[in-house]
Formats: structure tokens, C-alpha cells, sequence
């Protein structure tokens, strides 16, 4: 450790925002001296479990639910925000007018440790890419804390004194917005659209966000991201770190002078990737690989590239590439019944990645069920899809009427009441050799308390069939 997290011992920490991340910095700095108070937007019955761990603190931390008030910040000598909390909160501004330093948990947190951190970002595939990195380099004889969407919270790591060889972050898109001095070892960027419109309106919101965590970055550090991708291009451009880049196509292809200086991975077919450097090529076998669709394999670049840095061998990346299973609610093969295949996609939150979804099964008749929070998303840019291979769309929750109106006349649609309703219907509907895709394309909260539950009561509902 850099310097032992007791340093904030007596002093007087404000926290905004109640989360599984702030919580644990709350029971982090307690255990090290320091004096907590909490400010929370939502009522304390809307953050009960994470309240009641909280009250477990003794002495007892005080905090306040219902809203942000300045009076959290009488006599904080640092504040630290939820990745929920917004910089322009208004309360903040107070804190910035008083000099109080404002961290968000990466960025309080990394500078307590002292270990090689691999920071993945981007608005599809970071879990996927992590988490088959974290099994690529364990496979090593490495010790990997991995903090992320199925992770623990980073201050875990610090509050039970783990051992690693390296940190694996998964960061999300609110996190790298206060990002100041952070700098990780690897920065992976797996993809570039606005992930939330409400935050980040425009593109170059994001990419701004983005150059946040490389702007410490130096000759010493790496950036791996997709080559294909022109607007991450631009965000990398001119930024001192080494550079391994994926792409789906034989850099060839991009003239023998860029494909002579190319450095990473690429596809060579749907069977075959390569890693490439100074000339040298090393090809890995795809042909057990179970991630369905191309989105997958550029998650499984990503993570060789991150594992070529890291010295890991290639015999151990071919043995992850062949025994990796799904990752939970990413294209999750659930069960096999009747003929009839049934994936577990309850990750996708967007129109884009529903499109990724649907493009993973280019052969296969699929059963879509979709539907969730109405944010009004673009269906309509989804119409090529849902015509050439959607057989039936059964629709759900708050989002199903603005679903159907977008693409609901371009293949067999039905309306249900219910989520057990819509798994029961499209078995039903199924026939041998389809494929049943929970894909929603929107967030979960009209119905559930988080895609987690939405997956696991979909898995519930076709083990009942």
C-alpha cells in the first residue's frame, strides 16, 4: 500500500450517495478512525439493506435520507460521491467553494494501492472482456482482485487486506468522470456509443469522459481498445502510451506499412484469432470458444491482448479460450428443451446492444422477448433485424407499446402482462431448432430491481417449464 488507508484517521469524511461501493469506503474509513456522514437522495425504505449495514457501525455514523444537504458537509475535510452523484449536484458546489477535496471510490481508493491496475471502460463488453482477462491470467498462477458488475467493491480490497498480483477495474461510464489522478497500468476500451443520454447527451460527452482515465498515462502504460472503432481512435490519439489494438480483419488489408507496425489481435476467421507483434504472428483456436456472437470474440481480443502484456502463455490463453464459460446475463446459455435453446441476455439495457444481440445468432430463428423501462429508445434503427430474424416478439413491461409501435407490424407480435406470462408464451411459440433470447433492449426497473433479478427469474421461469 502506498501509504495505509489510516492516514484518514480523525478526519471527517462526507459521502453522497448510498451504494454497495460507498458502503464499503464507509466501513473501510470507520474501521481506520475516521468520522463518517452520509447524505442519501433516495428515502432510507428505498436503500433499506444498505442502511441497515450501515447503522451496524459503531459509534453510529450519521446520515440522512431523502436528500443532499450542505449541512453534510459541516466540518468534511474530504467528500466522496456515489458514481450515481453528478458532479453539478448542486450541493457540491458548496463543497468546491469551501476547497473540500471531491473523490468518487476509484479515485480515493487507487491511491492507496500500490499494485498494477488494469482498468477496463466502454459502453459494451468491459464485463465480459474482464472477467475472461481475470481467468485468462489466473490460469498463470496470478492473483487477480477483480472489482466490477460481478465483482466485490474495490475498498473490499483494502478492508480485508487481500493479496493480488494485479487489480482488474471495471469502471462505469459516471465513474470516469472523477477521475484526476488515477493511472492505471492497461486501459482497455472495448466500445464507444453514449451509454446514458440524460448524462451524456453527446458523443463527445463520453469520449471526454474517456480521455479521463488515460490523462496520466505515460511511455510505461498500455492502451488496448478496438481499432475498428474510429471514435476511439480519436480519443487515443496522441496519448504517449503503447498502443495493442484488435480488429476483426488481417491488418493487411490496411496496407503492408500499417500492417508491418501493427501490434495486437485480430480475426482471421470465425475459428481463428491472431496475436501479431513486431512481425511474429501466434494463432489461437476459436473452435470451442462458447460466447455466442462477433461482439464476443472482440471481447476475447481484448483480453488476449491484455493477457499478451501481462506475459501470460499461450498455451494457458488456449486453454481459457476453449473451457470459458458465459458470463451470468450476457448471451447465458440457460437450458436446452425440446430442441429449443433458451439465452439469458437480461444485460441488455440498450437498442444498440440488443442489436449486438441479435446479430450473435445469424442462422438461428429467434424468439425474442423484450420490453422494460420505457426511455423511448430508437426500435425503429432495429427493423432490417427484427424482419430477417425475429420469428415471433413477445413484449413486456412498461416499454412494450413503444417497442411494437417501432417494429411491431415487421414480424409475429405479442403484448403480455407478464414476465412469467412471456417466458411461458414463447416456449409456446418455439418450435426444435429455435432459439428463445431474453434480450430486452432496456433497463429493468419498471419491473425488477436490476437486470441481476430479471435474468435469475428468467432462468427461474423456463427451469419451471
Amino acid at each position: 500500500m502506498k501509504q495505509g488507508i489510516s492516514h484518514f484517521a480523525g478526519k471527517t469524511v462526507a459521502i453522497m450517495g448510498l451504494d454497495k461501493s460507498t458502503l464499503a469506503i464507509a466501513q473501510l474509513l470507520h474501521a481506520n478512525g475516521a468520522k463518517i456522514q452520509l447524505s442519501e437522495l433516495n428515502p432510507k425504505d428505498q436503500v433499506m439493506e444498505l442502511a441497515k449495514e450501515l447503522s451496524l457501525l459503531h459509534p453510529e455514523v450519521h446520515a440522512e435520507y431523502g436528500k443532499y444537504s450542505s449541512a453534510t458537509f459541516d466540518g468534511a475535510e474530504f467528500v466522496l460521491i456515489s458514481s450515481n452523484v453528478r458532479l453539478d449536484t448542486k450541493p457540491l458546489d458548496e463543497a468546491k467553494a469551501k476547497g473540500i477535496p471531491i473523490f468518487n471510490d476509484v479515485e480515493l481508493l487507487s491511491r492507496e494501492i500500490d499494485l498494477p491496475i488494469v482498468a477496463f471502460a466502454g459502453t459494451e463488453g468491459k464485463t465480459s472482456a474482464a472477467i475472461l482477462a481475470k481467468a485468462i491470467v489466473e490460469a498463470q498462477g496470478k492473483k487477480v482482485f477483480y472489482s466490477g458488475d460481478h465483482g466485490e467493491p474495490l475498498a473490499h480490497f483494502l478492508l480485508k487486506k487481500e493479496r493480488a498480483d494485479y487489480i482488474f477495474l471495471e469502471l462505469s461510464a459516471s465513474q470516469l468522470d472523477g477521475l484526476q489522478a488515477f493511472r492505471p497500468h492497461i486501459a482497455v476500451l472495448t466500445s464507444l456509443q453514449p451509454p446514458f443520454p440524460e448524462r451524456f447527451p453527446r458523443l463527445e460527452d463520453y469520449s471526454s469522459a474517456l480521455r479521463n482515465l488515460l490523462r496520466n498515462l505515460d511511455e510505461k502504460c498500455f492502451i488496448v481498445y478496438n481499432f475498428r472503432d474510429a471514435s476511439l481512435k480519436q480519443v487515443v490519439a496522441g496519448n504517449p502510451a503503447q498502443k495493442r489494438v484488435f480488429r476483426r480483419k488481417d491488418p493487411i488489408a490496411l496496407g503492408p506499412e500499417i500492417a508491418k507496425l501493427y501490434k495486437g489481435s485480430y480475426l482471421l476467421n470465425s475459428r481463428e484469432l491472431v496475436w501479431l507483434e513486431n512481425e511474429q504472428k501466434t494463432t489461437f483456436n476459436l473452435r470451442h470458444f462458447k460466447l455466442f456472437g462477433l461482439h464476443n470474440k472482440d471481447n476475447a481480443m481484448a483480453a488476449l491482448n491484455v493477457a499478451k502484456v501481462l506475459g501470460v502463455s499461450n498455451e494457458n490463453i488456449q486453454k481459457v479460450l476453449d473451457n470459458f464459460a458465459s458470463v451470468p446475463h450476457r448471451l447465458e446459455f440457460v437450458k436446452k428443451k425440446g430442441g429449443v435453446r433458451f439465452v439469458n441476455d437480461s444485460r441488455t439495457v440498450s437498442v444498440e446492444a440488443l442489436r449486438k444481440s441479435l446479430e450473435s445468432f445469424p442462422l438461428d430463428p429467434i424468439i425474442l422477448v423484450a420490453g422494460g423501462r420505457d426511455a423511448q429508445g430508437d426500435f425503429t434503427s432495429l427493423t432490417d433485424l427484427v424482419k430477417t430474424k425475429v420469428k415471433t416478439m413477445i413484449l413486456v413491461g412498461e416499454a412494450k407499446e413503444h417497442i411494437n409501435r417501432c417494429v411491431g407490424d415487421y414480424t409475429e407480435t405479442f403484448l403480455v402482462g407478464t414476465f412469467e406470462e412471456a417466458v411461458l408464451l414463447s416456449y409456446q411459440k418455439s418450435r426444435e431448432g429455435d432459439i428463445i433470447l431474453l434480450s430486452p433492449g432496456c433497463e429493468s426497473y419498471d419491473m425488477f430491481v436490476s437486470y441481476e433479478e430479471r435474468g435469475n427469474y428468467f432462468k427461474k421461469y423456463v427451469e419451471e417449464l
